[in-house]
């Protein structure tokens, strides 16, 4: 994988290598050995909100880009995620639509206008 996030002319994310990868000094080897451009993080699976301010911290600390998914969250964990997402400048497009794949979920005034989510109607 280090080789290929080297060598390709397209950008690398890391998604599902993330899983499972909990401890600081796992994580600090897995972003210095296959140096990928992006990470994407998913809360539910990488820890929380702290496991993935951990992330966050690592990859920035190693210019690496990351940006924030959810991993098909009910409203109430998507509404949490997009708070959080919501504390840090990333320009980047964040994952957050996941909660209208659901037809039995908890009411919550969240929308998906354009490409952004709204809280409120």
């Amino acid at each position: 994988m280090a080789r290929l996030t080297s060598e390709s002319p397209l950008p690398i994310a890391l998604d599902e290598e993330l899983i499972g990868c909990n401890a600081l000094h796992g994580k600090e080897k897995l972003l210095s050995v296959i140096r990928p451009q992006y990470i994407i993080l998913k809360p539910s699976l990488h820890g929380g909100i702290c496991g993935g301010e951990e992330w966050i911290a690592l990859a920035e600390k190693r210019n690496i880009g990351w940006w924030i998914t959810s991993a098909l969250e009910s409203n109430i964990g998507l509404n949490a995620i997009a708070q959080w997402c919501a504390t840090y400048n990333n320009p980047l497009p964040q994952g957050l639509g996941t909660g209208m794949l659901f037809t039995d979920n908890v009411e919550m005034p969240l929308e998906i206008r354009s490409d952004c989510m709204w809280f409120g109607k």
